[in-house]
């Protein structure tokens, strides 16, 4: 009996079924591209919810009533404003929001989605092996998406209201890379990975400001019901898949997936060397994520005196740099991969090591250049963007290691890696926040 390993699917193959056909041509529309779709659209949701928090942060926040309760012996490192700006619009983008919000209250509200998003890294691994990744993942969105059209009610309650919804915000995204793994394990063969990976977790998000709360997290609402139309838990689980294309994705796998997981050998994972180099290389990427989600629009806007619509679109433009470079990574990696020049292992630690120069170059030139907008922006662009490779990198080798328990791997990985995310917010408002 042909059954999901995850108890989800209640169909048997389809080379079994009768009137089936044996042998079809193969079409240019394949079914994982669609599950590729599906999970962009999940982590563009991720992205564009912390996004949201992150510019709304600055456009919420009266930072003139913020610095009266400044002694007068305290002074705030930052560059000249910009001579296009006159002091009457500069004491305007000062004054344009309604809280008085400290930095350090701000970096709490930052910090506590990615707080979420470590707690809940772990379970969506493991349920997603035991109930089914679709589930899974469709129950992070829904939880997601309701607490990020809930913020705007909550922040205009309290800041510690807003500081708990974005702890549950990110509580329900925690449950998704995981599961994410799990799907990808599923669906994608192992010369694609790379590539479809690379499209699947890329998902950035545009400009928004706050009445955009209400547009993503109700788009996110419409992506938990695709989801539970349009993903199946498994290729055999699918109704309408070619056999051509089911082939070839079962023969491009390491595993028999279709069988009942063994129980998860705990005492391996734990004492994997692997496991944590990987772990260690994610977290440079959650590192470098939260840097650009969380306090990057902070710095263009309290620093560089960027106004709030270039504080979105320089903030928001970094994300599609990374699309070009994990785009990029993973049609190389492909065509590389299926022509055995260059084999796997060195393909995902190339990648990494090109994200780690690029990025760490990158902010040694944000640094060098000081006050300059032009070139910190441009070279902070270029930076961020080198991130993309991580898809190609350490984000597909939790794949690679082990297909059966991707959704452990990853849990765990993430786990440990999410505390980068929600540590870097949190400090950087410490070390801002001025003595009243």
């Amino acid at each position: 009996m042909d059954i999901s390993s995850t108890g989800n699917c209640n169909q048997s193959v389809l080379s079994n079924k009768p009137g089936h056909k044996k042998v079809d041509k193969r079409s240019f529309f394949q079914y994982r591209y669609l599950v590729t779709f599906l999970e962009f659209l999940a982590f563009f949701d991720i992205n564009a919810y912390r996004l949201a928090t992150s510019i709304s942060v600055v456009a919420m926040v009266n930072n003139s009533a913020v610095n009266s309760h400044k002694s007068s012996n305290v002074t705030v490192d930052s560059c000249p404003v910009n001579s296009s700006i006159t002091e009457e619009n500069n004491a305007a983008l000062e004054a344009i929001g309604e809280f008085d919000w400290s930095p350090s209250v701000q970096g709490n509200i930052l910090g506590a989605g990615f707080l979420g998003y470590v707690v809940t890294q772990m379970l969506g691994g493991l349920w997603a092996e035991k109930y089914g990744a679709k589930i899974t993942i469709i129950g992070g969105l829904f939880l997601s998406s309701l607490a990020h059209i809930l913020s705007p009610l909550a922040a205009w309650t309290s800041g510690n209201l807003m500081i708990a919804m974005q702890l549950i915000r990110g509580i329900g995204q925690g449950l998704i890379p995981a599961a994410h793994c799990v799907v990808a394990a599923n669906w994608f063969p192992k010369n694609e990975r790379a590539i479809l990976n690379a499209l699947s977790m890329s998902g950035g998000g545009p400009h928004l400001l706050r009445l955009f709360y209400y547009v993503y997290g109700g788009s996110g609402l419409l992506l938990c019901l695709s989801f539970q139309i349009f993903l199946y838990e498994t290729p055999k689980c699918h109704p309408y898949i070619k056999d051509s294309e089911l082939n070839y994705i079962l023969q491009n796998q390491e595993n028999e997936l279709s069988h009942k997981r063994p129980p998860t050998p705990w005492k391996k994972v734990l004492t994997s060397v692997p496991l944590y180099a990987v772990t260690y290389a994610i977290s440079a990427a959650f590192w470098v994520g939260s840097h650009l989600l969380s306090v990057h629009s902070i710095f263009l806007g309290t620093i560089l005196h960027f106004s709030l619509e270039e504080n979105g679109f320089f903030t928001s433009f970094p994300l599609a740099i990374q699309m070009v470079f994990s785009y990029t990574g993973g049609w190389i990696s492909k065509w590389l991969e299926t022509r055995n020049y260059v084999g796997t292992d060195k393909l995902r630690k190339g990648f990494n090591l090109l994200f780690c120069i690029g990025y760490s170059l990158g902010l040694i030139g944000v640094i060098y250049v000081g006050c300059d907008r032009m070139w910190s922006n441009i070279i902070a662009i270029i930076a961020m963007g080198f991130a993309g490779f991580v898809y190609c990198g350490c984000m597909t080798t939790v794949i690679d290691m082990s297909p059966t328990f991707a959704g452990t791997v990853m849990g765990l990985s993430s786990t440990i890696a999410s505390l980068a995310s929600f540590i870097f917010p949190v400090l950087v408002g410490f070390m801002t926040n001025e003595k009243v």
